[in-house]
């Protein structure tokens, strides 16, 4: 039996959360592969009774000011003196790296990476691809700096792995309720993927839906949001709506305008793929991650991260009704496949596999 502690802040984020389900809700068929998991919310005496150490990056999340940052990664590296230990990044882009980890940590696992790795060995504006892209094309700057991120030097790049990315949480009507729940009442029972399913071929009486707020600090990461809501003002409202109406909208829809936001990939990504609208998002094929939920004409259609076709790709894909119907089923299919679909617990613990016979050879 392989025996894996895995320290989490728990459910205290949709990306923490995310990180957790699947090994809960798959912890049979992980048991079958002869995983032992133990979740841990705090550090004891014996944690690092095991074979491997997982940690979310959140749980030490307040714990990188000037005055804990020698104690934290002393604590890391304490910690990997005793187990292998994989550092899980829980960070809502491929960027924003946590690169002063690296020479304390045997693997670094991330939800969505960049494939280019040796992108890593830079430093990008605000800590991401994007936000580096729109400063320099458009000369968009932040009112506050952003803490730079250490680059990464050539020989840790082999460390860097991908994990699972956020899809493995309930994006249904009542997923954050539940999320909320969990958080103050320890019971797995209560945690389920959501059912409700909209077939991508059902009657939709509205073309497009992109409904998003735009609540962040950083003019890098608003430009983006706010360009394409000038671009769609002369077609349809992109204002919040409660989250019952907005669901409802979703499975009335079309096609599914899904921005970035502080990262590439967000909820509304999933919460598309369930309602059966076709995804519509800034082209994603700097990044892999697992599942792949984001093929270019196969489970979504990208535009350009300057939005210069993103009107011509609307008109494509309302002039493409069945090709459109088709990629949105595709979508829909391989995002059940790897949550309630019944092989999906086998899915899950074969890549989990996999990440760990990588590290053990």
């Amino acid at each position: 039996m392989i025996k894996i502690n895995i320290l989490s802040s728990g459910f205290t984020s949709p990306n923490g959360a995310a990180f957790l389900y699947p090994l809960i809700l798959f912890k049979k068929n992980l048991e079958s592969q002869n995983f032992k998991i133990k979740i841990k919310y705090k550090i004891s005496d014996n944690i690092t009774n095991c074979d491997y150490l997982l940690i979310d990056s959140k749980y030490f999340k307040h714990d990188w000011d000037s005055k804990k940052y020698n104690q934290t990664l002393g604590k890391i590296s304490s910690l990997s003196e005793k187990t292998k230990i994989i550092w899980c990044d829980q960070a809502d882009s491929t960027g924003t790296f946590l690169g002063q980890v690296l020479p304390f940590v045997h693997r670094y696992l991330k939800a969505q990476l960049l494939k280019d790795k040796k992108q890593y060995m830079k430093n990008h504006y605000a800590s991401r691809i994007f936000t580096d892209y729109y400063h320099r094309k458009y000369g968009i700057e932040d009112k506050e700096p952003y803490i730079t991120q250490p680059a990464i030097k050539e020989e840790y790049l082999d460390k860097l792995k991908n994990s699972w990315n956020s899809c493995f949480m309930h994006y249904g009507l009542m997923g954050p309720y539940i999320l909320r729940i969990r958080e103050k009442i320890p019971l797995n029972a209560m945690l389920h993927f959501s059912k409700k399913v909209t077939p991508a071929n059902s009657l939709r009486t509205m073309n497009v839906t992109c409904r998003m707020g735009i609540p962040y600090s950083r003019d890098t990461i608003c430009f983006q949001r706010n360009k394409m809501r000038d671009i769609l003002s002369k077609h349809l409202q992109t204002d919040k709506l409660s989250r019952r109406e907005y669901l409802k909208e979703l499975e009335k829809s079309k096609i599914c305008i899904s921005p970035f936001g502080l990262g590439e990939i967000t909820l509304k990504d999933f919460e598309c793929f369930l309602s059966g609208s076709l995804l519509l998002k800034p082209d994603m094929s700097h990044m892999e991650t697992w599942p792949n939920l984001y093929e270019d004409g196969i489970t979504y259609i990208s535009h350009k991260w300057d939005l210069s076709d993103l009107e011509e790709k609307i008109d494509w894909a309302q002039s493409h009704e069945k090709e459109s119907i088709n990629i949105a089923q595709s979508a829909q299919d391989r995002y059940i496949d790897h949550t309630i679909g019944k092989n999906a617990g086998e899915l899950f613990t074969n890549n989990f596999k996999n990440l760990i016979r990588e590290f053990s050879q």
